[in-house]
Order: structure tokens, then C-alpha cells, then sequence
């Protein structure tokens, strides 16, 4: 099952997480964290009074049952009262802790001459990428797309994704970055992220997207800026299929062709 880690900060118990190496992943990590504490904790709470009502009320202390309706005003208020506790410790908790991490960072999207865009079409299975030439314009003719399920971006600089589906619904998940985002047929779905650490990570679809889902994996290089800008120069317009023997993958049949859209500027 793996190695368990020590109580956290957070304080709960769990298996290795992939290495969070984004700007912004612990916010989704305090989330998590909060959300197995309280109810971890209300769970201990339930099983502790369960075992104490069977030790209190058992048959030899208590041979004759005592029946209640439960539908006394001091039941209601207890009742009301749990509730309440409930619903304001966790639903409105994680939900403030949500929105809050939201707006500060998921939904604040970055802009500039330093932001690196990415087009991402997956198809039935595999992951198409587009970086976008000279002319910074998408489905123009000096397009890049590298061999599916490759991509490469640059660390500490801001990437935001635009996503569409060639088929069926498919979700892109960077487990690395605590983030994944569906794309849709009919729509153009966003997000973004910035890498802190350079590496190779692994890109997983979390939508089940077919019998052959478990082939719907990518490959992330993030690299210094110089190392990027060498890669995307080094490639043809049209892509090219070097890279896929370094990671072992395969080509995919019906690769899309001439494949693209109009960026959305998103506000």
C-alpha cells in the first residue's frame, strides 16, 4: 500500500501524495487536509458514543427496554443543533477555503508577454498539443505540435491551457500540480499553472473515456527557459516524432489534422 507518512500539519494520516511542484497546489492540499481532519474527527466522535451506549445501555445493566419516540423538544434542538455544527464546520468551511483559493489564484488568470499559452486537444487515446509561432496566433502555419503526448514547458513561468475534446469527454490531470480540468465536446475549457521545480511528470486523463482510458497517458518536461525555447525551435511546424522513442510511447492512429482554434482571452 506504500509508506505512511507522519501526522501532518494538517493532522491526518495518509499515503504518499505525488510531490506537489506548482505555485499553487497546497491550497488544494489544505483543502483535502481539512475536509479528512473534520471528519475524521466526527467519525471518532460517532464510534466512541456508539461504544459508550453499548457498554451504558447493555441487556445485564438494563434487562428491561426503555422505548422513546425521540420526537421531544429537547431531541429536536440537540438534533438541530448537530446539524448546524455540521454544516457550518465543514460545508461552509471548505466551501469559504474553496472559493477563497478560487479567486486569489485558479480563477485569476495570468497575462503577458511572459505567460506561455497551450492549445490541448485529446482524442481516444492520447494527448495533442499546439504552442502557437512567431506570429503568437493559433491554427496559423507555423503552428507547433510536437508527437502526441509530449510537452514541454518552461519552470517558474506562468501556462495557461485551453482545452477542447477531438471525441469524447476527457479531463487533463497533472496529479504534480493538484489540478485537471474536463475538456468538453462543443466548448473551450481553461486553466492554468506554474511549475516551480524542473522534472518529468506524468499527464493522466481522469475522465474514463473508453475501453483503452488506461493508454491516456502523457508526458510533462518542465525545463529551464533556455532549454525550452531550444526544444520548440528545434521542431518542424508539422511536429515530429523523435522524441516518442526517449519515452517509449506510440503514435496514435487518426491523428487529427489541421486542427485548431482561435484563442480566448479570457477576462
Amino acid at each position: 500500500m506504500g509508506k505512511i507518512k507522519k501526522l501532518l500539519p494538517g493532522g491526518i494520516w495518509f499515503l504518499d501524495p505525488p510531490k506537489d511542484i506548482s505555485l499553487d497546489g497546497y491550497r488544494i492540499d489544505k483543502v483535502i487536509q481539512y475536509t479528512d481532519f473534520v471528519i475524521t474527527l466526527y467519525f471518532a466522535i460517532v464510534v466512541i458514543a456508539l461504544v459508550f451506549f453499548i457498554w451504558r445501555y447493555n441487556s445485564r445493566k438494563n434487562p428491561k427496554a426503555s422505548y422513546d419516540h425521540g420526537n421531544q423538544k429537547k431531541h429536536l434542538i440537540m438534533t438541530v443543533a448537530m446539524g448546524l455544527l455540521v454544516f457550518f464546520s465543514i460545508d461552509v468551511v471548505i466551501e469559504t477555503m474553496s472559493f477563497k483559493d478560487l479567486k486569489e489564484a485558479f480563477w485569476n488568470f495570468p497575462k503577458g508577454k511572459d505567460v506561455v499559452r497551450i492549445e490541448v486537444m485529446p482524442q481516444q487515446y492520447a494527448w495533442n498539443f499546439r504552442y502557437a509561432g512567431e506570429d503568437e496566433l493559433f491554427g496559423t502555419d507555423d503552428d507547433i505540435v510536437p508527437s502526441q503526448n509530449i510537452m514541454h514547458i518552461p519552470v517558474n513561468t506562468p501556462i495557461v491551457i485551453q482545452l477542447t475534446t477531438y471525441d469524447v469527454i476527457h479531463s487533463f490531470y497533472l496529479p504534480n500540480f493538484r489540478i485537471k480540468q474536463d475538456a468538453t465536446p462543443g466548448m473551450v475549457t481553461a486553466m492554468w499553472f506554474q511549475a516551480m521545480e524542473t522534472g518529468q511528470y506524468e499527464i493522466a486523463c481522469a475522465e474514463l473515456c473508453g475501453n483503452s482510458h488506461f493508454k491516456m497517458k502523457g508526458y510533462l518536461t518542465v525545463e529551464s527557459e533556455e532549454d525550452f525555447d531550444s526544444w520548440l525551435g528545434s521542431l518542424e511546424p508539422e511536429g515530429t516524432k523523435d522524441e516518442l522513442d526517449d519515452w517509449g510511447a506510440e503514435e496514435v492512429e487518426g491523428v487529427p489534422e489541421f486542427w485548431a482554434w482561435a484563442w480566448k482571452e479570457l477576462k
